[in-house]
């Protein structure tokens, strides 16, 4: 498997994914993102299990961008491979970036790492780490990524 396969891969699964967030289907979305499915940012994780967290998760996040004048969200591959041994998992870099009115840029560009994986012959997203704080863009739902917190703190309690 080439390094040129992977990059087109994944940018496929972006340009997919980004144009199905936006218009807000979750139906196309879910062609291309498992679940559950891991996103993170520098100061948030979350764990969507389900395909309603899944919507839940990117209607918020959809809302936000529209909020701060988002018109287009645009994702661009900067490198991507093939996980060594295994063709069926792809790991790689991205920029997002996106614009409001007249082309000017609604939020800073960012860098995001992700993970696709071949399921059922179709690539999808695994886990996405976005390389900025949720503080900065709310990309995660702060109130599942807090119930989730809460959760795991409980059973960190619990263990001890």
């Amino acid at each position: 498997m080439t390094t040129d396969l992977a990059r087109q891969i994944y940018q496929d699964n972006l340009d997919a994914v980004s144009k199905a967030l936006m218009d807000g289907d979750l139906h196309e979305m879910m062609r291309h993102i498992a679940v559950p499915n891991m996103m993170s940012t520098h100061d948030t994780e979350i764990v969507m299990s389900s395909p309603e967290e899944l919507d839940l998760v990117t209607s918020d996040f959809r809302e936000h961008l529209r909020g701060r004048g988002v018109e287009t969200y645009t994702r661009t591959c900067l490198e991507a491979a093939f996980v060594a041994g295994r063709d069926d998992m792809i790991a790689g870099r991205h920029q997002t970036e996106t614009t409001g009115r007249n082309g000017v840029v609604a939020v800073a560009p960012y860098v995001n790492h992700m993970v696709l994986m071949q399921i059922d012959d179709q690539w999808k997203g695994i886990w996405l780490q976005a390389i900025l704080a949720n503080s900065e863009l709310e990309i995660l739902s702060p109130d599942i990524a807090a119930a989730q917190a809460e959760a795991r703190r409980m059973l960190d309690i619990t263990r001890r």
